[in-house]
């Protein structure tokens, strides 16, 4: 049911119409896209992903790259069926003699790392709702004879507006330094992320960590401000009175507030130590993340473009 790609392989791919994905679906254009509702996609199969409609589809499958999934921290139920219940399905519908290639996460080594830098064999500890679906997803592949898990780190790039908020703060003069801002921050960038999926499909086994090489949290912000022309970031706030803050807005959320700008997920990602050793994945998959500051005045570029610009 699937296409053929130039070595007669059939690979379906989730996720296709998600940001990650459509960078995936340009490396991988042969691929075929399964979505929920019809999403303009060439060669897409519109499907309801129930177990038996997955069976059928995938029944010819050489390839699934499963990156469809919820990162709401504010939904546990969506994060549940997202990542664990859809990946369930997909293992239970894979051919055995398939390749499964999921898009996994650093989030399961928690927020204190184990150890400094952290790998592939770094003990995890997933210490969030996130964190504890992702892993869950991770023991589903596994239990495939043919995987390749990637944890990846932070997704940033253009078209990742969430980021906007950040930039607008620092751009305004509002962004405040979380803690001394010393510590290191894993962002990847979204085309380097694809990149190593598209090799995974015919290299590697096992699982490899996916993150670039950090700057600290002052330095990501300096050089932001630079790339917008402006003061960079001098006040600072401590690590608790962030999260209490961020406790706070989702809690007025839950009761039907509006939105946080900032989540305790997002508060954590900006504020804790985490660097990673990609060794394994440089070797193996031929990964080579660009360097942060290149990929942070090309956000900046992005974000001066913005239509509210």
């Amino acid at each position: 049911m699937g296409k053929e790609n130039s070595d007669k392989r059939i690979i379906y791919l989730t996720g296709a119409t998600g940001r990650l994905g459509k960078e995936v679906l340009r490396r991988i254009p042969d691929a075929t896209p399964l979505v929920r509702k019809d999403s303009g996609l060439s060669g897409q199969i519109v499907t309801d992903f129930s177990e038996r409609e997955l069976k059928g589809i995938l029944n010819d499958a050489d390839v699934i790259v499963h990156i469809a999934g919820s990162i709401d921290t504010l939904d546990k139920k969506k994060l549940q069926e997202a990542n664990v219940e859809l990946t369930r399905k997909i293992v239970a519908s894979a051919p055995k003699k398939s390749r499964i290639i999921f898009a996994g996460s650093v989030s399961v080594y928690g927020k204190k790392l184990a150890q400094v830098p952290a790998d592939e064999r770094t003990p995890i500890n997933p210490d969030s709702d996130y964190a504890g679906s992702k892993y869950d997803a991770e023991k589903l592949i596994s239990a495939h004879p043919d995987h390749v898990i990637l944890r990846i780190g932070t997704i940033y790039g253009p078209g990742f507006g969430d980021y906007y908020k950040v930039l607008s703060y620092i751009e305004r003069g509002k962004m405040k330094i979380i803690g001394d801002g010393s510590n290191r921050v894993p962002f990847v960038h979204v085309e380097d992320v694809a990149d190593a999926i598209a090799s995974a499909v015919s290299k590697g086994k096992g699982v490899y960590v996916i993150a670039g090489d950090p700057l600290t949290q002052k330095e990501i912000y300096s050089v932001a401000a630079r790339a917008l022309d402006v003061k960079e970031p001098g006040s600072t706030v401590s690590k608790s009175a962030a999260g209490l803050l961020a406790s706070f807005q989702e809690f007025t959320y839950h009761l039907g507030g509006k939105k946080p700008l900032l989540t305790k997920e997002h508060i954590s990602v900006l504020a804790n130590d985490r660097v990673f050793d990609c060794s394994k994945a440089k070797k193996d998959l031929g990964f080579s993340p660009r360097p942060l500051d290149h990929g942070i005045r090309e956000m900046v570029l992005s974000y001066k473009k913005r239509p509210s610009a």
